[in-house]
Parts: structure tokens; C-alpha cells; sequence
């Protein structure tokens, strides 16, 4: 099956097969690991809760919207998340980061949506966060260097917003929670130190994502289809 084109309007996009070797690297920074079915090709689950465990991450929270303005921004943030991309890996962070744009519903017609990032820390690497970004508390519990990371991606998804003239929301808080307390996550993406993995597990050609990669740089990317999973 791979690999496999993508025709953008900003030209071609390439699907590859990822390697065994970048899996491995995601598997061991990831503190919950990986898990893969036994399924022809096989289908892999990066594991968000084991038993009452829970792995956390820090969400940018707009207000509530009502659910047709919540829709397009949530769509924008899915663009302004690849857009990023190119401008975090700048950083060269050891470890795994997990940008997700992710959908709850509140109240009746109201939605809140917003970025959730996910941070696992390579516990190889001395990574200290600045003492601004330690004050937050994240380091505490994601791991040392781990709010760092969160702000340079938050700091190159504003850029970008920026220079590609699409709209940031204001946001209201910055909060560490359990994945679960975030409603539905949109994942496409698992960057491990400089390495840059798709894992979107539903593939529309159609999606506007592969046209925001193109347009940033990238005409081939490694796939691996995941989704969150959950073990006992």
C-alpha cells in the first residue's frame, strides 16, 4: 500500500512506510508505550491510559463557541498545527510531542475547542525548562524540558497564524488535564526528537492538512496509522 501520493494543491505529497527504528524511538520515550494488533498490516495504538493511569497534557482553551463557529475552528487549528511543524522541530527537543486539536461538547450548541499537546520528555537528555516556563508546574509532572517544549509549539503555532494570515483564538487558560477530560483528539502527527511521523488512521486526500505540509516544506512524510488506546 505504500507509498502513497497525495495531490495537493500545492503539489504532491508522498506517504512512506515508517520504519521499525522510529517506532521504537516513539515507544521508548513514550512513558505508556505502544501497542500493535495482530492485524495484516498491523494497526499500532499509542497507549494515553493504563489501568487509572492517565497520561496528561496541556490544552490552550478558547471560550465556549457555539458549534458552527467551534466546526472552522477547529479546522484551522488542525492547519495551524502542520503549519508549526517545520517551526518547532527548529528547536531540536529530544523526546515525543503530541499536537492535537481537540472538539468538546459543553452546554447545549456550545463547543469548546482548542490545542491539546501531549509531551513525553527523552529521559536520556538533561532537558531543563527556562525558569519562566518552570513557574507553570508542567515540568513536574510531564517531565523535566517538557513545558519548554510546549511553548516553543505554542510560540511557532502563533507564528504561523501570522504568516499564513488564519485566526488565533484567544485563549483563556492554559491548563494541565487527563487526556479523557478533553473530549475527541484529532491526531495527525507524533514528532519524535527530529523525526516527524504521520499517524492520522482515517486518510482523506481531500483534507486541507496534506496542502499545509506541502506548502511548509515537506513533499514525503513516514506513516504509520495509530490511534489512542487504552489498557488495563
Amino acid at each position: 500500500m505504500m507509498p502513497r501520493i497525495i495531490r495537493t494543491r500545492h503539489g504532491d505529497f508522498c506517504l512512506t512506510l515508517s520504519t521499525t527504528e522510529l517506532l521504537r524511538g516513539v515507544a521508548r520515550c513514550w512513558p505508556m508505550g505502544l501497542v500493535q494488533s495482530s492485524a495484516t498490516p498491523p494497526q499500532f495504538g499509542i497507549v494515553f491510559q493504563r489501568g487509572d493511569r492517565e497520561m496528561h497534557g496541556i490544552k490552550m482553551q478558547p471560550a465556549d463557541t457555539p458549534t458552527e463557529d467551534a466546526l472552522a475552528l477547529h479546522y484551522v487549528n488542525r492547519l495551524l498545527i502542520a503549519a508549526a511543524l517545520p517551526h518547532y522541530l527548529q528547536k531540536r527537543h529530544a523526546g515525543v510531542l503530541i499536537p492535537c486539536a481537540y472538539f468538546k461538547e459543553k452546554s447545549p450548541g456550545m463547543v469548546e475547542t482548542g490545542i491539546a499537546l501531549f509531551m513525553a520528555p527523552d529521559p536520556r537528555r538533561n532537558q531543563v525548562s527556562t525558569p519562566q516556563h518552570q513557574a507553570m508546574g508542567f515540568d513536574e509532572v510531564l517531565g523535566a524540558g517538557a513545558a519548554t517544549m510546549a511553548f516553543d509549539m505554542l510560540g511557532a503555532i502563533a507564528q504561523v497564524s501570522k504568516e499564513m494570515q488564519l485566526p488565533l483564538f484567544a485563549a483563556i487558560g492554559l491548563d494541565l488535564r487527563p487526556r479523557l477530560a478533553l473530549g475527541g483528539l484529532i491526531m495527525y502527527f507524533i514528532v519524535e526528537g527530529s523525526n516527524l511521523l504521520v499517524v492520522k488512521d482515517k486518510i482523506d486526500e481531500q483534507d486541507a492538512v496534506w496542502a499545509t505540509l506541502v506548502h511548509a516544506g515537506y513533499s514525503a512524510l513516514p506513516y504509520t496509522a495509530m490511534v489512542p488506546a487504552e489498557v488495563p
